[in-house]
């Protein structure tokens, strides 16, 4: 097909992206008819459709034409019905008759019946065109177009209006119209005879009916109807069907530029009614979604049309015809924005005729059909901006909301805001292409446009949501290209009715406005703006107004990065922001504000040249918003206030940091000229900080959505995190003033007073002013005012709102790492008393509000509290403090305090209430029932009672937050014990286990080169928090520097002997006094006879014997004694024989026994079991069975699972326009290749640690949790020069912790990625060979770390060194070693089942180790110790990735799914090793942190879910989708929101466990395993026995 012409925008058809050259689209648009001659004047003075009988007296003309009409009707009747031919069978019948029905058609409509007959003969006859019958005269069946042609003309006779007739008439007119219409259409669809002459006729025929019916101004009459009632009847239709037809000609006989010309010159007296812009906006987006899928393809989000309008574009009609149609009929009514003034639409040849003949009617612009001009004006605006949408790729289905016009409720459906319909909720947007006036018409014909949307979000009929905002396409057309084709409109219509600064206005020519579409737009600033009128401006066409300015600001908003604008649409734009964002009576307009500020949430995110110009008023905007509670001016019915206040605070994130970043930079004013000189303050950013502030603390007292409040918190930190971070970069001295009061901040909303940053155009009411905390510019007061307002609403507001009390705990928790200066202790203390008293309140609800969702707050209020008492352990030190936690911790243990709740006294004659306090007796443990809230309660208080106990005041640990373990082990001890031999021999350890919780391993041989011989048991303490190692020594006298041991224990001497020691006296000693012989003896002397006279003669003779030899003995004692004494004097003195001795050191002890029996674990009622057990519960004291090697592998096991939970956080870079994972992993291989911002953010995140020195979590569990001996550890380079690839977990990787978690921080490299799909097609081959593999290999290594800690020192968190923070290097904290062939077996696990052994295996693998099989390593022959055991992890699987965009548009095509395999932390099988014989469903999330550097220097931040389970959880803060951050907080709040994301997720899950709790759950399984079931006798033999040495 040829066109007539072909002067049209080429660039237009431009593959894939509309970049229309502005000075080629205005010359194009102005002389693209230039040299065609319009037809109107033609077509108004045709005198085709007069008939000869016109010259006949009208009476005469009604006699002529009722006869011969009635006739003819009659035999076309007959003849149709009997098939038989027409009786005209010559040319000149036909058109003598064809001059009858000519004069018949224009008769008063009392003719209806003569009238009808006309308009049934020439239907018939049309007809002939597509298929002829045999009643038609046989002249028109054989060349129909001559015929056709001339009924066209005589057919216009039947649309002209019939003044003064009734509503019945007029309806039967209307009826006989709609009749010729679908005749007309079915001859332009079917016919394939058509000439172009006939086509040309149509059209004519076409437009003069439009005109004839349109033209005249719509006047009502005293009973309600129209003088020219008819074309409220037809209007819509016969506009339909002239837009039809027209679309129809464009592919089978493409219009004439004359005929174009003339449609656009006509439109302009069609424009006072509706309908004329709702046909033209549907053949607009019927055309558009044509046109976008074929510059676009079909991947690209499309225009969803209703069926019926769909049909209006022929199916064959080509991509070429559908250009040149759309492009003409874009301009067809010319300048839309015309329609806002009704002196132009009025200035029209029927109006001025109208008013001359009216004389009630003064001026045209005054008739009352213009009333109808705003809802006009406003839905020809919302027409242009569903096509802006589209062409932005925001997805639009106009095909649900087949709205029918006659709605009662067409109210809340034309108040449709300018917002992208792929955002509306239920809503009915399109009513915009619906009119009052057509509730007299078919409901067909008003069937409306409709936008789908999720219907998920809970909002009320008519509303939409921010929630559903789908983001603009990627391959959406640049800026200027929509602007180049609307935004001469929108910029009009942004401005309609406004009144101009006279700083704005622009010289007005004294012509008449032209209608021009490209004349509009260069003098688009000109429209009744010359003078100023401070009185306000006029708000009747705001609907309209606000719907261009929400189209220009998602096209601001849709800005690409490095994406280039013209100067000219900044500053026009910049203008309609100034004058949008006015909230000042009587400028504000409240739909402008509301459609702005609704669709401006990424104006600030953007690289907009000049952006920040804005950001004054754009506050006074979000303070008039946030600072009330409802709106306090009209807003759009379709917009909730909720809905406006989250677009606001979307908003105030985007500012938060611009004070500190510009600080002293000035903000220029809009108003000022550079002819006029200002005596005012130059403004700047630093000047705007108290105000923003200050909304900030208003807004969150003020909120009442939970998810505004979510995204307020996380700003907050933002704040709070900005402003300490500058401070102490700074060095700044800051004196506080007094300290925050205990009460609650004040809740009335207050603006700011601050200087600096008012001016005549920028006061506030009183009304709306507040004075700001006086303190809140210093991180002091503002961290007290946070924290105070905070717990105030926790207590108040959020303590039953999961997610938001779950942000607040997440804020208090990062707030707890700020670093102050100087410390706001008062305010620390009221925060963890708050605290308490939100877990005091949650644990006493009644039974029926306890559920899961109630203990994870409590979990969580638990957790926070841990980490506020760790980060300011000076809290401990205040009594009060230390009784409200302690009394906390044992509800949640016990579920009851244990201090008497609440006392009653008198006070005179009144009982009052007194509260408990410390010195109240206690009620102890033994009198009341251990009833926790749940278990998950009673774990989290019991882990905040042993960081009580451990680690407040002491972490990080001596072997750095790594750790909270113990470095030390058996091997390790063993290394320095004496005589120690190894396992196979017999274990030198007894284990014992204490209260089924605590295995505790003695060791009784002194460890070194120890001189002193005391009593010595080295004790490896395994529990629920941890493993430690002690050495103890009986001793019983005090240490000494000088005296050792033995010096109390040696032979002192003894004093030698002195002769000469006093005078020696002989003396004879006698048994009784020399007194005694004096006595006479008595009778009772003599009672025992002498032996003499009781002997016979015999026995004398024995008697005798006896005495000799008693003599005999007695002489030999004599003589022996004599030479005793006589050697004694010749041996030295004192003998060495018979001198007393004190006894020899003991070097041999049974310190076990020793030790359980002086700590009091050794007892006869310590080993007997319960006796009133439910389930089997051991012995509060057991032995374990030391011979079984396996128990070494269930002891490495242990020692595996951490006391902290682990998280991995993955790092990647994205240069511009890459898609693929090897482009994005080659990134960060040089420094060259990525930007300096990104190195110095990945070292905020965390320090280097090299993962074989590393004792904590590595980012995969085959390096996690264990130390390499020395000579496992080959020296090599670091790589230098990378781009971050040096931390890819191979040699190094970015580590940070605090008490409660770790953090590995990976940047995976190409490196990492050929590794791992190397090692899983290894995996595959070797399956067999892992299956049957001996189970004889090494075991996990027995130093087995925990989780690591907490940053570089526990006052700063912010802390990110530089250098890797130093590792252990301590002798004795070695894991276990391979110094020996031996020693490399010490303990390998010889039960351990090939199952878990395969799992092992297959998970050891960590991102930067290469694929190994089998137990040795491969280039040293080394056994390799296998990784944690996966039964030791439990919870989702839940991957965090951090990706820094060069290109923020990048992160629509970012390979999520391709990049999943180098993000393996060896723990995602975790649950499938433990699995229960039912399968569960494994919980993954995938959270993406995309991060992109502005111009300006602060960071934009998207948050997206790539993988997500459903929860009920929203996404953890700080950091909040769209906000932008500070260089200085970036690297902190990333790592804070990939905490606080994957806590969330453990919290929810009900596969997760607290690490204490498997570590319990472990000890118990080795009891039960491993336990010596001994009576008390066989306990003590086996006690007093040795261990084999």
């Amino acid at each position: 097909m040829e066109f007539p012409f072909s002067n049209t925008d080429q660039n237009l058809r431009q593959h894939h992206d509309l970049t229309i050259d502005s000075t080629d689209q205005i010359e194009s648009g102005a002389k693209m008819y230039a040299d065609w001659a319009s037809l109107h004047d033609e077509i108004q003075c045709d005198r085709g459709n007069q008939s000869v009988l016109h010259k006949f007296p009208a009476a005469v003309g009604r006699e002529v034409a009722c006869s011969v009409v009635k006739c003819i009707a009659h035999n076309l009747s007959s003849a149709a019905t009997n098939d038989e031919p027409s009786s005209l069978e010559d040319e000149r019948d036909v058109k003598w008759t064809m001059e009858v029905l000519c004069f018949g058609l224009g008769l008063p409509l009392t003719e209806h019946e003569t009238i009808n007959d006309c308009v049934k003969v020439y239907v018939e006859w049309l007809m002939s065109l597509t298929q002829p019958k045999p009643c038609v005269p046989k002249p028109v069946v054989k060349d129909p177009n001559p015929f056709a042609q001339v009924i066209l003309h005589h057919l216009l006779n039947l649309f002209k209006p019939r003044p003064d007739c009734g509503v019945d008439l007029v309806k039967r007119q209307a009826l006989l119209c709609h009749r010729v219409l679908r005749a007309i259409e079915a001859v332009a669809k079917e016919s394939s005879i058509l000439t172009r002459d006939t086509w040309e006729t149509l059209l004519k025929f076409l437009l003069a009916a439009n005109d004839s019916l349109l033209s005249p101004p719509t006047e009502k009459d005293d009973s309600g109807l129209s003088s020219y009632d008819i074309s409220d009847h037809l209007c819509e239709r016969v506009l339909s069907v002239l837009f039809g037809i027209w679309l129809t000609s464009c592919n089978k006989c493409f219009p004439s530029p004359s005929l174009w010309k003339t449609f656009r010159n006509m439109c302009i007296y069609w424009r006072h009614h509706e309908a004329l812009v709702v046909q033209w906006h549907k053949v607009n987006h019927v055309l558009t979604a044509h046109m976008i899928r074929t510059m676009y393809g079909p991947n690209y989000p499309q225009l969803v049309i209703l069926e019926d309008d769909a049909q209006m574009v022929p199916a064959e009609m080509n991509s070429e015809s559908i250009t040149q149609a759309w492009f003409r009929f874009l301009h067809i009514v010319q300048n839309p924005v015309d329609l806002s003034c009704p002196a132009v639409v009025s200035n029209t040849p029927r109006f001025l005729q109208h008013a001359l003949t009216n004389e009630a009617l003064l001026d045209p612009s005054q008739h009352e059909c213009l009333l109808k001009l705003p809802t006009i004006f406003f839905k020809a605006m919302r027409g242009v901006s569903i096509m802006v949408n589209a062409f932005l790729g925001l997805p639009q289905d106009l095909k649900d909301n087949l709205m029918s016009s006659a709605a009662p409720s067409t109210r809340a459906a034309v108040a449709t805001p300018s917002t992208p319909p792929g955002q509306r909720k239920s809503a009915k947007p399109m009513s915009v292409l619906t009119s009052s006036l057509t509730s007299k018409v078919s409901s067909r014909s008003s069937q409306a446009l409709k936008v789908a949307a999720p219907a998920q979000v809970n909002l009320p009929v008519g509303k939409i949501s921010l929630e559903t905002r789908l983001p603009f396409a990627p391959t959406r057309p640049q800026c200027n290209s929509i602007l180049h084709l609307f935004g001469a409109w929108l910029f009009d219509a942004a401005l309609a009715g406004v009144k101009l600064h006279p700083s704005h206005a622009a010289p007005v020519s004294k012509e008449r406005r032209t209608s021009s579409f490209i004349e509009s737009k260069q003098q688009s600033l000109s429209m009744d703006l010359h003078a100023y009128h401070p009185l306000g401006s006029d708000n009747t066409y705001e609907r309209g107004r606000a719907e261009a300015c929400g189209a220009l600001c998602r096209i601001f908003c849709a800005h690409k990065t490095k994406e280039e604008i013209l100067p000219v649409y900044y500053s026009r734009f910049y203008l309609i922001m100034y004058y949008g964002l006015q909230t000042e009576e009587p400028e504000i307009s409240g739909e402008v504000l509301t459609s702005i500020l609704f669709n401006s949430c990424d104006l600030l995110r953007t690289d907009l040249a000049g952006v920040q110009i804005l950001t004054p008023y754009i506050l006074k905007a979000l303070e008039l918003v946030l600072s009330r509670t409802s709106a306090e001016f009209k807003m759009s019915e379709q917009i909730s206030y909720i809905e406006l206040r989250k677009a606001c605070v979307h908003l105030l994130l985007s500012i938060l940091c611009l004070p500190l970043h510009f600080k002293d930079l000035e903000i220029q004013d809009i108003l000022s000229t550079t002819n006029v000189v200002t005596k005012e303050q130059p403004r700047t950013f630093l000047s705007l900080k108290n105000r923003i502030i200050d909304l900030l603390r208003i807004a969150l007292t003020n909120e009442t959505d939970p998810t505004n409040t979510q995204m307020l918190l996380g700003g907050l930190m933002l704040v709070v995190q900005d402003l300490a971070t500058c401070e102490e970069t700074e060095s700044m001295t800051v004196q506080p003033g007094q300290d925050t009061s205990d009460s609650d901040v004040n809740p009335e909303p207050r603006a700011s007073t601050s200087s600096g940053d008012s001016g005549p155009h920028d006061n506030v009411p009183t009304s709306r002013q507040s004075v700001p905390p006086r303190d809140l510019d210093t991180a002091h007061g503002l961290f007290g005012h946070a924290t105070s307002l905070v717990c105030n609403r926790l207590m108040a507001s959020w303590k039953t709102d999961l997610n938001t009390a779950l942000a607040a705990m997440e804020l208090l928790a990062g707030l707890a790492k700020v670093t102050v200066t100087p410390p706001n202790i008062l305010m620390c203390k009221r925060t963890v008393k708050w605290i308490c008293d939100f877990i005091v309140f949650q644990c006493s609800r009644p039974a029926p509000n306890h559920s899961r969702d109630l203990h994870t707050l409590i979990v969580a209020a638990f957790k926070c509290v841990q980490l506020w008492l760790v980060d300011h352990s000076s809290l401990l030190y205040d009594k009060e403090c230390l009784h409200y936690v302690l009394e906390v911790v044992e509800l949640g243990i016990s579920g009851t305090k244990s201090q008497i709740q609440n006392s009653m006294y008198m006070v005179g004659s009144i009982l009052q209430l007194r509260e408990n306090r410390a010195s109240d007796p206690p009620r102890y443990k033994g009198t009341k029932d251990l009833m926790p809230a749940s278990m998950r309660v009673k774990d989290a208080a019991e882990a905040v009672l042993t960081c009580i106990i451990d680690q407040v005041g002491a972490f990080p640990p001596p072997c750095g937050p790594e750790s909270l373990f113990s470095l030390l082990d058996e091997r390790s001890l063993l290394k320095y014990a004496k005589g120690s031999s190894l396992p196979e021999q017999g274990s030198p350890f007894r284990y014992f286990v204490i209260d089924n919780s605590i295995i505790v391993g003695l060791l009784e041989q002194p460890l070194g080169n120890v001189e002193d011989p005391l009593p010595t048991v080295t004790a490896l303490i395994r529990g629920a928090f941890g493993r430690h190692a002690w050495t103890m020594q009986l001793r019983h006298s005090p240490r000494t520097s000088k005296i050792s041991s033995r010096a109390h224990l040696a032979d002192p001497g003894r004093p030698m002997p002195v002769e000469d020691a006093g005078t020696h006296h002989n003396v004879n000693h006698r048994y009784f006094p020399e007194c005694v012989d004096k006595i006479n003896k008595t009778n009772a002397d003599n009672s025992i006879p002498p032996l003499e006279s009781l002997t016979n003669e015999k026995e004398k003779e024995e008697l005798d014997k006896m005495k000799v030899f008693i003599e005999s003995a007695a002489s030999f004692e004599d003589d022996v004694s004599l030479k005793a004494s006589m050697a004694r004097q010749t041996k030295p003195y004192p003998d060495p024989q018979t001198e007393c001795k004190p006894p020899e050191i003991c070097h041999e002890y049974q310190t076990a026994r020793l030790f359980l029996s002086h700590y009091g674990f050794l007892s006869l009622e310590s080993l007997k079991e319960p006796s009133n057990r439910v389930c089997s519960v051991p012995p509060a004291l057991v032995m374990l069975d030391s011979t079984n090697t396996a128990l070494f592998s269930d002891l490495e096991s242990l020692d595996f699972i951490p006391s902290r939970d682990n998280d991995t956080l993955h790092v990647f870079y994205v240069k511009q326009n890459q898609k693929t994972a090897h482009d994005i992993l080659s990134n960060v291989t040089s420094y060259n290749c990525v930007q300096p911002q990104f190195l110095e953010f990945l070292h905020s995140l965390g320090w280097p640690v090299d993962v074989r020195r590393h004792a904590g979590w590595t980012g995969h569990v085959s390096s996690s949790w264990k130390i390499s001996e020395p000579d496992e550890c080959e020296e090599e380079d670091y790589m230098t020069g990378t781009g971050g690839s040096l931390y890819d977990g191979k040699q190094q990787a970015l580590y940070w912790a605090d008490v409660s978690s770790e953090l590995a921080i990976v940047v995976p490299s190409p490196e990492t990625y050929r590794l791992r799909t190397t090692s899983s097609s290894t995996l595959e081959s070797g399956h067999s060979t892992l299956n049957t593999s001996s189970s004889t290999g090494s075991s996990p290594h027995s130093s087995g770390l925990p989780s690591s800690g907490i940053n570089i020192s526990a006052s700063s968190p912010n802390a990110s060194p530089q250098a890797p923070h130093p590792s252990p290097r301590l002798s004795s904290s070695l894991p276990y070693g391979s110094s020996t062939a031996g020693d490399a077996n010490l303990l390998k696990p010889k039960s351990l089942p090939l199952d878990g052994e395969r799992l092992s295996r297959m998970e050891r693998e960590s991102p930067g180790s290469p694929p190994e099989s089998g137990g040795s390593n491969s280039s040293t022959g080394r056994p390799r110790r296998l990784g944690r055991q996966p039964a030791a992890m439990m919870g989702p699987d839940t991957k965090i990735l951090v990706v820094w965009l060069e290109r923020f548009q990048d992160k629509d095509s970012f390979p999520t799914a391709d990049l999943l395999s180098v993000t393996s932390t060896g723990q995602e099988t975790a649950g499938t090793a433990i699995s229960s014989s039912v399968p569960k469903a494994a919980e993954k999330d995938v959270y993406i942190i995309f991060i992109h550097a502005l111009q300006n220097g602060l960071f934009r931040v998207h948050i997206h879910e790539y993988e997500k389970t459903q929860t009920k959880m929203t996404v953890a803060i700080p950091l909040v989708d769209g906000m932008v951050v500070s260089r200085r907080t970036l690297g902190t709040l990333v790592r804070q929101t990939a905490i606080n994301i994957c806590r969330r997720r453990r919290l929810e899950s009900e596969a997760y466990q607290p690490p204490h709790v498997r570590r319990k759950l472990k000890i118990q399984d080795i009891v039960n395993k491993y336990k010596c079931s001994f009576s008390a006798a066989e306990f003590y033999t086996a006690l007093f026995q040795d261990v084999p040495r």
